[in-house]
């Protein structure tokens, strides 16, 4: 045999074999999609849920994926607002004609202002918030006041009591008593040939001592030397003049008397 004879063989040999094989794994295949193997894993039932309530499912050691289990949720209805009942005719007896909303108030056109409270009124006879009292009229004197405050009472002055001018003198604590006339007025009493004049003082003082009031009782005929007098006796100061211990007024006489020497 020649070496050309055993190449062409083998070759034929080879080709044979690989065809072969590739049939064989073409039969499988067509085999196994012909005829697929089945594996199926069978877990087991849970049991029942307790009537309690849910109960939680423990792992499973061959599907790791816990399963949960959701709270029965009942539907809840919303409440349905239910207006009341129209009468027949489809409006209420008296109700005002409106744009049909029962919510809406409506709007005022007449008369809408508030109701104004009356302001006290001082003389009308009716006592008011804010006043004392209200006899019906505005005068003073009469236990209420033109402004409806009541009015206090007062015990009515005292007239001053007469005093003896020698008590008085005593009572007396300060104030000037050597008054002299002018050199004027003495002038005029040497030219009228008059050398002495005399002149009284009605005066009278209040329950602390000051002077009250002071005039001429009688007068010294000269108005130059009686204003000198009435000027500085209004400036005097006395004690007070009690009776029974209580401070009074009083007046009395003061008499001055001036000579020319």
């Amino acid at each position: 045999m020649s070496r050309r004879w055993l190449i062409a063989v083998s070759v034929t040999a080879h080709l044979a074999v690989g065809a072969g094989l590739f049939v064989s794994g073409v039969w499988r295949i067509e085999r196994l999609h012909a005829d697929p193997v089945r594996n199926e894993l069978l877990l087991p039932l849970a049991p029942p849920a307790p009537s309690g309530g849910p109960v939680a499912v423990k792992n499973d050691p061959i599907n790791p994926k816990k399963p949960t289990v959701k709270d029965t949720v009942q539907p809840t209805t919303k409440p349905v607002d239910k207006k009341p009942d129209q009468p027949p005719g489809g409006e209420n007896p008296g109700s005002i004609t409106g744009p049909g909303d029962p919510d809406d108030p409506g709007h005022c056109t007449e008369n809408c202002a508030p109701a104004k409270t009356p302001e006290p009124m001082c003389g009308d006879g009716a006592v008011d918030p804010g006043e004392q009292c209200d006899d019906g009229n505005t005068a003073n004197g009469d236990g209420c006041s033109s402004a409806c405050r009541i009015e206090v009472k007062l015990a009515p002055p005292q007239p001053p009591r007469p005093v003896d001018p020698r008590v008085f003198q005593g009572l007396r604590i300060s104030g000037e008593t050597q008054l002299h006339p002018s050199t004027t007025t003495q002038s005029v009493m040497i030219r009228d040939g008059v050398d002495r004049v005399s002149g009284t003082i009605k005066l009278c003082i209040t329950t602390d001592g000051g002077v009250a009031s002071a005039s001429m009782a009688r007068s010294t005929k000269y108005d130059d030397y009686d204003a000198t007098l009435l000027s500085a006796v209004r400036t005097w100061r006395y004690q007070p003049y009690t009776l029974n211990g209580t401070p009074v007024p009083a007046c009395s006489f003061v008499t001055f008397n001036y000579t020319i020497h």
